[in-house]
């Protein structure tokens, strides 16, 4: 059984960000995933009824099934009720699927105080959520959740109010980054060619066209290149799978 101690200093207003790793009895999500190895769910979006939940998701085949395995599965659980392919891309597709609200933990997570702030991850037969809680009813709340549910608090950390902003995805994170004349030299770039292989211009014959030395050109577009590039790698270093 976990125990949880909390101790803030404030009061009592500021929050947790909590890791919650969470079973529950009856899921679609949690048996497919636990049936193919090598499966990952995201719950994009979710909308509810009063009897049933339809779900936008994400799935990934990252094991020996393909995508249709996985929907034929899906679709046959005893809870789901239809199944839809959105798009498919081989081994990644998106679907709707519209299942029993009794089997979904959701109205409860909600309905509880913790708010759930990133996509549902469901692999491995396992549910990870990442979630916002106040500080002072952290402990109420998971006690009451893993008197009902096979729940483990996997990291806990306080929210800073004073952090930075968060940025609606890497693009809006990239463009905030760039100067005015990194972005338009990464697009002259790219439109004239300068990134396809092999390579169509010189950095060069860019620069001239643009009305600037050569020199100057490339240290805009190296610049812009590392923001880039960072942004990009980082995000993809920082994959749940």
């Amino acid at each position: 059984m976990s125990v949880i101690h909390v101790r803030d200093q404030h009061d009592g207003t500021s929050h947790r960000q909590v890791e919650l790793k969470l079973w529950h009895p009856g899921c679609w999500t949690l048996e497919v995933t636990e049936e193919f190895d090598g499966t990952h769910i995201l719950e994009k979006s979710l909308y509810p009824t009063d009897e049933t939940v339809k779900g936008d998701f994400i799935l990934v085949s990252e094991g020996d099934h393909d995508i249709e395995t996985l929907v034929e599965a899906i679709d046959a659980h005893r809870v789901v009720e239809s199944t839809a392919i959105l798009k498919d891309g081989g081994s990644r597709a998106r679907i709707v699927v519209t299942y029993q609200r009794a089997s979904s933990i959701v109205p409860e997570i909600v309905n509880s105080e913790f708010m759930p702030i990133e996509p549902v991850h469901i692999t491995g037969g396992y549910e990870h959520w990442t979630v916002l809680v106040r500080s002072d009813r952290l402990e109420a709340v998971f006690a009451r959740m893993e008197g009902e549910y096979d729940i483990t608090l996997e990291a806990i950390q306080e929210v800073n109010p004073r952090d930075n902003v968060e940025f609606a995805d890497t693009s809006d994170q990239i463009y905030d980054s760039l100067s005015t004349r990194q972005t338009e030299c990464l697009f002259e770039a790219h439109d004239a060619g300068y990134y396809n292989w092999p390579r169509e211009i010189s950095a060069n014959d860019i620069a001239e066209n643009f009305g600037i030395s050569g020199p100057t050109f490339l240290e805009h577009l190296r610049k812009g290149e590392q923001k880039v590039l960072d942004a990009f790698l980082t995000k993809l270093a920082g994959r749940n799978y």
